[in-house]
């Protein structure tokens, strides 16, 4: 056969030509290619999704890119249409298996607008990752940034959709409000706590605890519709790190870890029943630990408590390293003169005593406070100037080019305010860096202070201080909860 016979055989459209019965499958054959043939094995799937009429000439997509792929050969574009509509709303790429070379996939859940993503960019992985937000304006910034969002509730989503059956990893990053000291920490009455604690366990048995037990028979739409119980329903949110954990589980082996961030004031009755009910489920390693992004050359503090969780082995990295990084202070990230002072919260009144109201100013020869949504009003005070959006987003680990808001925005709630929300409520680059590092076994320190050395380039910094080894004692931010 010449090059160009080849070539166009290649591009030919690829069709049905034969059919196989009910209990076969589909059998897909190329045009003058008997050889060449590709058996359907999604037979019960699409029976369910997509019913199929076998007395029909109905091409199957799914087979028919597949056989493409093998062959080298073009995806019709008529085909990728139908494979995202099959597969919706995740990608119609993630219906077919993957092959050599492809990106393992990964999802993201409340994965706002992409402080895990940038992590995994600064550690030099390359992950096939979409990310979940019911919040438009995180995704949009997000997507500036170049990273794949889904606009959606994330508790309308089944985790047990056959578009997920190769994904290896899951991130997810609920909202903390309901638990945090700058939330109304609802979610730490005994009313939540008992609610949740209920919400665990039956997504466990929803499950079958990963196959290992028979169903209860729960949906997990009626997992989740306890959350209605709460004080803040929004606490219940912390339950989708099950959901979406045991939900992978049951295609089978292809998942391999899970991590979630949360307020470090998250109870450890909760962190012991999510470890607790993915040990039921054959998870060989749970680990919590609390990480505040400072000690991570991060020129703000945000004390966050992070779980990560393995199905096989051992976590294969650690979250501490031998040197402490070197301190960044707030004035030397932004560039900004020795001796500054930032107001948090305006001029104070005087207290009873006649003197004025502390607590709402601090040193920028230091780390600064923890910045959340209401930096927005933050001011130096010798000039009254405030923060840009990219400076706060520098401040907690972002580079200073990042796309907080649109050059042009179209939305009202594209605004200033909305922005600053988005960086109060982002988890630091640098310490997703750390944590996915840790857990996946790539090693972490170095690309995260090249990482830094772009976000603060040319800030001075103050320089570690070598801390003297103590064995058998652990750092008191440490807070594991481990289950074999």
């Amino acid at each position: 056969m010449t090059e160009a016979q080849t070539a166009e055989r290649v591009a030919e459209p690829i069709r049905v030509t034969a059919f196989g019965t009910a209990a076969e499958g589909l059998v897909h054959l190329l045009p003058d290619h008997d050889e060449t043939t590709a058996r359907c094995g999604f037979t019960a799937w699409h029976s369910h999704i997509i019913c199929i009429d076998w007395f029909e000439e109905r091409t199957c997509p799914v087979c028919l890119a597949d056989l493409a792929l093998d062959l080298g050969a073009e995806i019709p574009e008529d085909v990728l249409a139908e494979l995202d509509e099959m597969a919706a709303p995740w990608p119609g790429r993630w219906l077919l298996r993957p092959r050599e070379g492809d990106r393992e996939r990964v999802v993201g859940v409340c994965a706002g607008p992409g402080g895990w993503d940038e992590g995994l960019e600064a550690l030099g992985a390359r992950y096939d990752a979409v990310g979940l937000d019911l919040s438009g304006d995180a995704c949009a910034t997000a997507e500036r940034a170049g990273h794949s969002r889904i606009v959606i509730d994330i508790t309308l989503l089944d985790p047990e959709h056959p578009a997920l059956r190769w994904t290896v990893g899951v991130i997810i990053s609920p909202p903390c409000p309901a638990w945090s000291t700058a939330g109304k920490r609802a979610g730490l009455t005994a009313q939540s706590l008992q609610v949740l604690a209920a919400m665990l366990r039956a997504a466990g048995e929803a499950a079958g605890h990963g196959g290992y037990r028979a169903r209860s028979g729960m949906t997990w739409a009626e997992v989740r519709a306890m959350a209605a119980a709460m004080p803040d329903p929004e606490a219940g949110l912390v339950a989708e790190v099950l959901v979406w954990a045991l939900g992978l589980q049951l295609h089978g082996e292809t998942l391999r870890w899970v991590a979630m961030e949360q307020s470090a004031n998250l109870p450890e009755e909760v962190r012991e029943a999510v470890s607790f009910e993915l040990a039921l489920a054959g998870w060989s390693q749970q680990q919590w630990a609390e990480l505040d992004a400072a000690d991570y050359g991060v020129a703000t503090h945000r004390r966050r408590v992070f779980f990560m969780a393995v199905r096989y082995g051992r976590i294969p990295g650690s979250v501490r390293s031998g040197l402490p990084f070197a301190e960044q202070t707030l004035a030397a990230a932004l560039g900004w003169a020795p001796g500054e002072r930032v107001n948090t919260r305006g001029t104070r009144g005087l207290d009873a005593n006649g003197r004025p109201k502390g607590g709402n100013t601090f040193s920028a020869d230091k780390a600064g406070w923890c910045l959340t949504g209401k930096a927005r009003t933050w001011y130096r005070e010798s000039d009254g100037y405030r923060l840009t959006e990219a400076e706060a987003g520098q401040l907690v680990g972002f580079l200073p080019s990042y796309p907080w808001r649109a050059s042009e925005p179209t939305a009202r709630k594209d605004s200033r305010t909305s922005a600053f929300q988005r960086i109060g409520d982002v988890v630091c680059p640098p310490v997703g860096a750390v944590v996915l590092g840790a857990l996946t076994g790539r090693p972490w320190r170095r690309p995260v202070e090249d990482y830094l050395g772009r976000v603060y380039r040319g800030a001075e910094v103050t320089a570690p201080v070598a801390m003297p080894q103590q064995r058998s004692v652990r750092a008191p931010a440490d807070r594991l909860a481990l289950a074999a």
